[in-house]
């Protein structure tokens, strides 16, 4: 059975990659098919600590095309950054209860 999502709604299904636990997989979706892009180790935590105003060029360095996937789809620069920072404590949070586990 495959990994719950870390975030999924209209716009956005952000995963773990297959190859590396540490490394991302978010889907932009809308009225075209789905577009995959890839997020590098530790660029999740990143982006969700970015300002408002410094997301869409640390998004550039690294993936110009998903800032072009955005445009293509209507799809807002802030609503990708709303979903990694959902994405990021999901992420934190799966890490805290797993800690938790541990400890007993």
């Amino acid at each position: 059975m495959a990994e719950k999502p870390l975030y999924e709604d209209k716009n956005f299904k952000i995963i773990y990659s297959n190859h590396a636990p540490e490394e991302h997989i978010i889907y932009i979706s809308g009225k075209k098919p789905s577009s995959g892009y890839y997020l590098p180790s530790g660029i999740l935590r990143e982006l969700a600590q970015t300002k408002r105003g410094g997301i869409e060029s640390k998004i550039n360095a690294f993936n110009e095309g998903m800032l072009y996937g955005l445009k293509q789809e209507g799809i807002s620069i802030d609503g990708l950054h709303v979903a990694l920072c959902q994405a990021y404590a999901e992420e934190e949070s799966r890490m805290n209860d797993w800690i938790k586990k541990q400890k007993k």
